[in-house]
């Protein structure tokens, strides 16, 4: 009785341990607006609310589910980098999961937004493959 115990506690213990932080999302802002790309935080991509684009990765997100991915013109990712503005439309998913359709320079793409943290200034984000 008592190994089943230690072994029902261990399994416990690495269940628990490998649990994902929750993410910080203040329910009164939300992700409707410009975001412009200012680096990164760990694993996350971090945007801070902008009036208009700026030279960088930006996103617009509008209320009627379209927005505009301002990103590399080309494939080519060496400074000096050429940034255009590509149409798409965004969808949530669940409480964190944002699904982006969107061109790019070479056609068109599809992926998940991991939204970790959005709050009036901050948009913290990791890009996870379309599911």
């Amino acid at each position: 009785m008592k190994e089943v115990f230690l072994i029902l506690a261990f399994i416990s213990l690495l269940l628990n341990s490998c649990t994902k932080d929750e993410p910080k999302i203040d329910p009164e802002y939300s992700l409707i607006g410009t975001w412009s790309n200012s680096g990164f935080e760990e694993n996350a991509m971090v945007f801070i609310r902008s009036n208009e684009f700026t030279d960088n990765n930006c996103y617009r997100f509008n209320p009627d589910g379209t927005l505009i991915v301002r990103q590399n013109s080309g494939w080519c990712g060496t400074p000096p980098i050429s940034y255009s503005n590509y149409p798409g439309s965004w969808m949530v998913i669940n409480d964190t999961l944002i699904r982006v359709e969107a061109s790019y320079w070479g056609g068109k793409t599809s992926y998940m937004l991991d939204v970790e943290e959005v709050n009036l200034n901050t948009l913290r984000i990791i890009t996870v493959a379309a599911k």
